[in-house]
């Protein structure tokens, strides 16, 4: 490296019209092992390289998912009682989760601007296993900046909260936290067709969206418009530290469009959700259909940082507005979760999302460290039950037996260089739900033994361990 760096410096002096250094001036050559090592070639820095072609700038990423499930062993369905979803394809499903790993997202596209004001997108999913490996559009979009004020059109994820803001670098667990995925489906998402505009200013932004259906997605129970809503507020304060607060919202103005055999169009409002873990489909919480006029969600964002320690929490109420008789549900979740960065480096803090994003390792690999580790908690509630009644009885009329879960979660999180990432996580989840047979759905899981007895508990405790390695580029 001397001799490469002494004639670089020759070189220039010559080009300057000044006379080299004389060669008694040069520093001595490095001993053999020296050089031996320095021309070594290392893959590392290639992971770190941008891909550009004239005004594009190419981005993607790649994700890999792993799962291991330890529940119960699957008895007889007369007497092993678990169930997941209604009316989905397998009802003995949750009785027997499987494990297994698959390429959970890959995703390939590019961005570029034209002038100081217009800049686009398009990004490409051709990976999702939900879309059998097909090539679907994940989102494209164009939009205009003229500080403080943004305007997005197109298809993609319109702001939602706190934890739908912060992108899949930089999550803590492999998914969301269930209450806030929840509220991200009412009007937000990948993908999603919108207009939003956006205000960000030193500690402050509020974003309003109207939106409607995804775009290149089948999905039954999207909602055909919304708005959303979100306003947020960053305080720094002494020794370091850096507080967040929110409140966000969303309201359905039309809800999914559904056509039954014999029956006039509906619109269904539904919620369920796997146990934050995605490897295997099958949900364990469940609202099924309610036919709904509207729906509405309320959130509430707080998040503290001092150095390498971070907390983040969403409270979410949710409500229903039932077509006909029998009431209008109510349902609600939480999260709690946080982190420690063992090896020192913080979180950034990015005020157009209004999220924190991963740190950056001050010792990546390839430069005579092994990166960044964090250690991450997480406490995640939610309750889709609403006038669920008693054990043994059948669900009262216009009562609804989603399930209440809960989890309890743990994640190790190595970032080897700023654009790899393993993680791994550990989560006990516990799900409360009577069967929700009764008078408007005497046979929710099939015909018996697939529909268990009257009043049941379908719910189950079960443990999972995971793994993602993601790059990005």
């Amino acid at each position: 490296m001397y001799a490469i760096a002494t004639t670089s410096a020759a070189l220039a002096a010559a080009v300057a019209g000044d006379p080299a250094p004389p060669a008694a001036e040069s520093p001595p050559p490095p001993p053999a092992e020296a050089d031996s090592s320095a021309s070594r070639f290392s893959l590392a820095p290639l992971l770190d390289l941008d891909f550009q072609l004239g005004p594009l700038t190419f981005h993607g990423y790649l994700q890999y998912d792993g799962a291991i499930y330890d529940q119960a062993a699957e008895g007889p369905p007369e007497s092993d009682f678990r169930r997941g979803g209604v009316h989905l394809g397998d009802p003995l499903g949750a009785r027997n989760l499987n494990d297994g790993s698959y390429l959970r997202r890959a995703r390939l596209g590019w961005e570029g601007s034209h002038g100081e004001h217009f800049a686009y997108r398009a990004m490409f999913e051709l990976g999702d296993a939900d879309e059998a490996g097909e090539a679907r559009i994940a989102e494209v979009w164009a939009s205009y900046l003229r500080k403080p004020y943004s305007i997005r059109v197109g298809a993609f994820s319109p702001p939602t909260n706190m934890e739908g803001a912060t992108s899949s670098d930089s999550n803590l667990f492999l998914e969301r936290a269930t209450a806030a995925d929840l509220a991200r489906s009412l009007g937000g998402g990948d993908g999603r067709i919108g207009m939003t505009v956006r205000r960000v200013v030193p500690g402050s932004m509020i974003a309003l969206s109207l939106t409607g259906p995804p775009l290149d997605a089948d999905d039954d129970y999207a909602p055909r418009a919304a708005i959303l809503g979100r306003y947020t507020r960053a305080f720094k304060g002494r020794n370091d530290y850096r507080f967040h607060l929110g409140v966000n919202g969303a309201f359905v103005l039309a809800a999914a469009t559904k056509q039954d055999s014999g029956r006039p169009e509906r619109f269904p409002v539904r919620f369920l959700n796997t146990p934050e873990i995605d490897v295997d489909d099958t949900p364990l919480i469940d609202t099924g259909e309610i036919d709904a006029d509207r729906a509405q969600v309320l959130g509430l964002e707080f998040a503290a940082q001092r150095r390498n320690f971070y907390l983040q929490a969403e409270g979410f109420l949710f409500a229903v507005d039932r077509t006909g008789q029998g009431g209008d549900p109510r349902f609600g979740g939480y999260y709690v979760q946080g982190s420690w960065i063992l090896t020192g480096e913080t979180r950034r803090f990015d005020q157009t999302l209004a999220a924190f994003a991963f740190p950056k390792p001050l010792s990546p690999i390839g430069r005579g460290g092994w990166g960044a580790l964090e250690l991450a908690f997480r406490y995640s509630v939610m309750d889709l039950n609403d006038q669920e009644g008693a054990a043994g009885q059948p669900t009262p009329a216009g009562g609804v037996r989603g399930g209440r879960q809960e989890i309890l979660g743990a994640a190790l999180l190595w970032y080897p260089r700023p654009r790899v990432r393993v993680m791994f996580n550990y989560l006990h989840v516990n799900v409360d739900r009577l069967n929700p047979a009764g008078p408007d759905d005497p046979d929710p899981f099939g015909p018996v033994p697939s529909t268990p007895p009257i009043g049941v508990q379908i719910g189950q405790s079960l443990d999972i361990m995971a793994v993602r390695i993601r790059y990005s580029f």
